[in-house]
């Protein structure tokens, strides 16, 4: 498989494992599954929403990163429900109430002003394995050619890789609850012809990239500038 059909790939399983993900949250809520309540094991619930390993493991994590469930070994083991902390509750359920009545511009600004210190954050705590899937988004970002949606697909991806960095479990929650909230409304919006190109994007975000891995704020605050302006007008 060459190098585009690689990231097609990716993007799908990453899609398949999204929806998994919230059909088991949208079970979680309906059901009003209690903190504890026992949802199966990998194995049955790949069976149960035919899917490969390796996308039931991405859903699985997706959850996790969420605050969603919990995965217990040994034999009394498997995937269980658990309780967010309060904060990221109500910020959740707050978007919940509000659906399309919080323009996209509120969402934006929250998460530009939250940026520089997701990535501060990211520059701070970063390992050598968190660099090298940064680096591969990015690299993946430049071989998508003119497709903006795979382009914002990846870019989706790499902020929330970013913000996994974070020790912070509030500021990381707050800030993916935001970029999810402004990719479902993006979803429905084609890109004007003239908007910033994918090159240009990929260039910016390899800067940023860069910068984390670099350890200097200062060179940090000037990539940040930058791709503020990049993203100003989604």
């Amino acid at each position: 498989m060459n190098a585009d059909g690689d990231v097609i790939e990716l993007l799908r399983a990453s899609s398949r494992a999204e929806t998994v993900a919230k059909a088991i949250e949208e079970r979680i809520s309906a059901q009003s599954l209690p903190s504890g309540h026992r949802l199966g094991t990998k194995d049955t619930l790949r069976q149960e929403f035919n899917v490969a390993a390796a996308t039931l493991t991405e859903a699985v994590r997706l959850l996790s990163s969420r605050g969603t469930i919990s995965v217990r070994p040994g034999a009394k083991g498997g995937i269980f429900v658990t309780s967010p902390p309060a904060l990221v509750r109500l910020g959740r359920k707050m978007l919940e109430l509000s659906g399309d009545s919080v323009p996209v511009s509120d969402a934006l600004a929250m998460r530009h002003a939250l940026e520089p210190l997701v990535t501060l954050e990211a520059m701070r705590h970063r390992s050598p394995a968190d660099l090298e899937e940064l680096h591969a988004l990015v690299r993946q970002m430049t071989e998508v050619g003119s497709d903006m949606a795979a382009y914002l697909a990846i870019n989706w991806s790499l902020h929330k890789r970013i913000a996994a960095i974070t020790p912070n479990e509030i500021l990381r929650h707050t800030y993916v609850s935001l970029l999810d909230f402004v990719e479902s409304r993006l979803r429905r919006v084609t890109p004007a012809a003239e908007s910033t190109s994918t090159l240009e994007g990929a260039e910016v975000h390899q800067r940023l990239v860069d910068a984390i891995g670099g350890g200097d704020q200062a060179v940090l605050d000037e990539v940040l500038a930058v791709h503020a302006a990049l993203t100003a007008d989604p």
